[in-house]
């Protein structure tokens, strides 16, 4: 019997142990000091705050789990540089990229880091005979491929005589439509800008034929109120379309005209080509006999020089050039000089050319370009445009 009962009281010792055992698990596991084999561990979220280090802007913090996330996209912004990722430090070296992926381990701050954007400084031409200065102003036409011409520098216009208009487009009965959408930048690493031009009897929206009936859509774009300019040496790059009745030009008009109107005010062609004579390039300069302003257009004078040669300016790109100072204009093509007109050469006609001018590029259709040869479309492609001091002379305002 005693051993019996010593059996039983042996029994309830176990028992109670591991009633025990069992008591102090679960209470282990309710405040998460310990997991069942295969439990998934707790997630814990973490702050990352985000600094400007340079930049400018806010950016707001973010919660991340431990178990991973995305960074936001920065947003902050610093002139002259380019944003090249997260720094763990305002000295330290990238450790993430934009909204890459990270998973911490506790709750930091990531500072932004930034590299200087270089300058890009082209080479001077050389103009012969003369000493080309200082770069006054620029275009490059980079952007993204299918974005637009910099608003800040141009206007692209529709058809419509008005001077405030770019000085008056889609005169010389002109049948093509004008259309912002007809201009766009190629995307490329050099940059370019490119007027489309296409064969269609459809008006775009918007868009007005200044003559019966329109065949063409296509694209002018200027500088009007925006940038001016007076002397120096002042360069393009372009390809020209290919096809008769295309009528490209980089040209210049008075500032003044929207008070004196044409011709007073002034015109210079520095390129002008028709389609079908694409081995020719020709400059003209407009001008009225007398200082009338507003009169036109019996007083209209014009003088014209041009360059003929084996070259086909629609194969290839090709610089044109106006070497512009007091009294005088030198016109060049792929740094030849084909034409010079000085104010002794117009006699007693009036010399609007010691003031500012602004600029325009445009392919206009008909008359110059002579006719239509069969085409679907044409592009005109526009690498730069800038603007030199030349033997200490020239200025670029910016309205």
């Amino acid at each position: 019997m005693q051993n019996t009962h010593k059996s039983r009281h042996n029994s309830h010792k176990v028992v109670l142990r591991a009633r025990l055992v069992s008591v102090f698990l679960t209470a282990l596991f309710v405040v998460g000091l310990i997991q069942p084999t295969g439990a998934a561990q707790a997630v814990t979220s973490y702050r990352i705050s985000f600094m400007a280090n340079g930049g400018t802007g806010t950016m707001s913090s973010q919660l991340i789990s431990s178990s991973g996330g995305n960074l936001k996209r920065n947003t902050f912004v610093r002139t002259g540089y380019t944003f090249l990722g997260w720094a763990k430090s305002t000295q330290g070296v990238v450790a993430y990229k934009d909204s890459s992926r990270i998973k911490p381990t506790a709750s930091i701050k990531l500072y932004g880091k930034w590299a200087i954007i270089p300058v890009f400084k082209p080479a001077a031409p050389a103009v012969s005979g003369h000493s080309v200065g200082t770069l006054l102003w620029s275009e490059e036409f980079k952007g993204a491929t299918g974005g637009l011409i910099d608003s800040k520098s141009w206007t692209a216009r529709f058809c419509g005589h008005e001077s405030a208009n770019g000085g008056g487009t889609c005169h010389n009965g002109e049948p093509q439509w004008y259309t912002p959408d007809a201009i766009r930048l190629d995307g490329t690493a050099d940059g370019n800008a490119v007027i489309t031009t296409k064969r269609t009897t459809v008006a775009p929206a918007g868009a007005t034929c200044m003559v019966g009936q329109c065949y063409y859509t296509s694209g002018r774009f200027d500088t009007q109120g925006k940038v001016s300019f007076k002397y120096g040496y002042i360069e393009t790059r372009i390809k020209m379309p290919a096809g008769g009745a295309n009528w490209p030009a980089y040209w210049m008009l008075g500032d003044k005209i929207t008070d004196e109107q044409w011709p007073v005010a002034g015109e210079i062609d520095i390129a002008e080509q028709g389609g079908h004579q694409p081995w020719r390039n020709s400059a003209a300069v407009h001008y009225a006999n007398t200082y009338n302003p507003g009169e036109c257009c019996g007083n209209h004078q014009y003088q014209v020089g041009d360059r003929v040669s084996n070259v086909d300016y629609s194969a290839g790109f090709h610089t044109y050039g106006l070497a512009w100072l007091p009294d005088r204009l030198e016109f060049y093509v792929d740094g030849i000089k084909f034409w010079t007109l000085t104010k002794q050469g117009i006699g007693d006609s009036y010399w609007a050319f010691n003031d500012y001018f602004f600029l325009i590029l445009n392919n206009a259709t008909g008359g110059f370009g002579g006719d239509w040869s069969g085409w679907s479309q044409s592009q005109m492609t526009i690498d730069y445009v800038r603007a030199w001091k030349l033997d200490n002379q020239g200025a670029v305002v910016k309205h």
